[in-house]
């Protein structure tokens, strides 16, 4: 923020965020107006003014809480706020879910690798305890979470990797488990070369 409460200058942000050029500073801002969380007046030296929470916005924050184990129980869930999604609302609601009933967890390892999940990746959950068979979940085991392929018979509950790396096994269960979520998408990680959204 400038002085008295007015919007700062370009080089004002490029000190504060510590960047070296003034078309980087440009960039952030121009991405900030496409997703209609500033305006900025043209002609004027301060010309930045916030717009109000939700107003001409079609995406969501969403939080990534968590990194999940899609090779094996290894993590244990981990509150983790400092870091949100721009996620587009259509893709974050149904007629069945809040906004706030969506998170994202971060993948860790490949055993869904042939579901299009990856190392790194971003996936989106919606918070329910029912699952059909099929449906790719996101399952609390113990303190540890794990996203895998749920299938109900017999009795058991079959946590199903999707990779044909025959190291995987499937996980089989009783009642020992909770369902978390289900997923909604799969957002390929920053590293990697965007080709597709996964949608389920």
């Amino acid at each position: 923020m400038g002085p008295y409460g007015q919007s700062p200058t370009l080089d004002e942000l490029r000190h504060a965020l510590k960047l070296k050029s003034l078309r980087t500073v440009t960039q952030y801002l121009e991405v900030l107006e496409r997703k209609g969380y500033i305006l900025r007046r043209k002609n004027a030296k301060r010309n930045i003014e916030l717009r109000q929470a939700g107003e001409g916005s079609n995406t969501i924050s969403v939080p990534v809480v968590a990194n999940v184990g899609c090779d094996d129980l290894s993590l244990f869930a981990q509150e983790e706020r400092d870091e949100f999604l721009e996620v587009d609302r259509t893709i974050a609601s149904d007629s069945r879910s809040s906004e706030s009933s969506i998170v994202a967890v971060r993948a860790v390892g490949d055993s869904m690798q042939d579901a299009g999940i990856n190392q790194g990746d971003y996936v989106l959950i919606r918070f329910t305890d029912e699952a059909e068979n099929g449906d790719r979940v996101a399952a609390i085991v113990g303190d540890m979470v794990t996203v895998k392929r749920y299938e109900r018979k017999n009795g058991v509950t079959i946590l199903y990797p999707e990779s044909k790396n025959p190291k995987y096994k499937p996980i089989v269960l009783r009642e020992d488990f909770k369902i978390a979520g289900k997923v909604l998408c799969v957002i390929p990680s920053p590293q990697a070369e965007l080709t597709e959204v996964v949608y389920e």
